[in-house]
């Protein structure tokens, strides 16, 4: 998957994003990051931006 085929994407916290941590998508682990918010693990969050191989998230 091309990383910008990511964006829109629903993601499930996989390591608490404080503001860093990692996501799962489609059975795949990508690092991801927040604007400063933090997320808890198990919680839903939607890929906002790609920026090289870390993606931004938001909760949702």
């Amino acid at each position: 998957m091309k990383n910008n085929d990511l964006i829109g994407k629903i993601a499930i916290v996989d390591t608490e994003l404080n503001p860093s941590g990692t996501v799962l998508i489609d059975d795949e682990i990508y690092e991801a990051k927040t604007n400063g918010e933090k997320i808890e693990a198990g919680r839903g969050v939607k890929v906002t931006r790609v920026l090289g191989k870390k993606i931004i998230v938001i909760r949702v």
